[in-house]
């Protein structure tokens, strides 16, 4: 079965109101990107839960996808109506063959070479026998597939700085991909906490498959642990709300290292953890930073 495209290009402030007419005239669903994806016009935009932000670029291409046996004119037709009195450029009209989805998503996820000694492979792809650890982690319902920059850095201080036997707590683990690499690098207990079911789950799921002991507890339990070395990629809002609760989980002389942290973010998250913590920059990649930090002795 082919399914029926439409494409409009379109300003910011009129992408809600064509997405909304599009589920309205019968779009099975509906995508939007930025129009200048791969080009210097290119911006990123992040942001936090509960950020009230209008979510669009300045030049955004929205595509509906319909039933192929759809016409394209009636459709336009009835989006000019459902839309007035906007005006709507002329639709970019494709025809997409039905495809082996699963097969396609997974090629999106290739083995990822984090540093000479650890890769991070899909259960789907072949390992690298040159590869000293290999973590296998399908991506699933919780963030953490070892492809973002944030998740890289963490893992590269790790392979760095953890010393074996040293007892790690993976705050806000996410998939797990972590707290598993510590174990993986050589760490004692490795405590795995999420707020998210989903997390807790996915974090189970893939120490299993990669064959190593964790203990995974909820975030909304009273956790009442320290550690040697505690790391949290989260977010600046949640990471400011923490940092008390974090100072605590961090023995004395214990280590920190946050990250999912923007660049321009990080000087006011080192100023607020040096109330308990030598701060300090460990590495930057793109516009993401991650900060280390010793903990005073008193």
């Amino acid at each position: 079965m082919a399914w029926l495209s439409l494409e409009f290009s379109v300003p910011g402030a009129d992408v809600d109101v064509l997405s909304d007419a599009l589920f309205f005239v019968g779009a099975l669903s509906v995508d939007v990107t930025d129009a200048d994806e791969g080009s210097h016009k290119e911006r990123a935009i992040y942001l936090e839960p509960g950020e009230d932000v209008f979510l669009s670029w300045g030049h955004n291409m929205v595509v509906g996808l319909f039933d192929g046996h759809m016409h394209a004119g009636q459709i336009f037709s009835d989006l000019v109506s459902a839309v007035y009195p906007l005006k709507l450029p002329d639709p970019v009209e494709n025809f997409v063959d039905d495809q082996d989805w699963v097969r396609l998503t997974q090629q999106q996820f290739e083995p990822i070479q984090i540093t000479k000694r650890l890769q991070i492979s899909p259960s789907w792809s072949a390992v690298k026998e040159t590869t000293e650890i290999d973590i296998i982690l399908d991506p699933g319902l919780a963030f953490g597939t070892g492809s973002h920059p944030t998740t890289q850095l963490c893992l590269q201080w790790l392979e760095r700085h953890l010393v074996p036997d040293q007892s790690i707590i993976d705050y806000g683990c996410g998939s797990g991909i972590l707290a598993i690499a510590a174990k993986k690098f050589g760490a004692g207990n490795v405590v795995a906490i999420d707020i998210d079911e989903d997390a807790l789950q996915s974090t189970r799921y893939n120490s299993n498959k990669n064959m190593v002991a964790l203990e995974v507890i909820s975030a909304i339990d009273n956790v009442n642990l320290n550690a040697d070395i505690v790391v949290a990629n989260i977010l600046p809002s949640p990471l400011t709300v923490l940092a008390p609760l974090l100072s605590q989980l961090v023995k004395p002389d214990g280590q920190i290292v946050l990250s999912g942290i923007l660049v321009s973010q990080g000087q006011s998250l080192m100023d607020l953890y040096g109330q308990w913590f030598e701060m300090s920059t460990f590495k930057v990649m793109d516009e993401w930073i991650c900060l280390q930090g010793s903990k005073h002795s008193s």
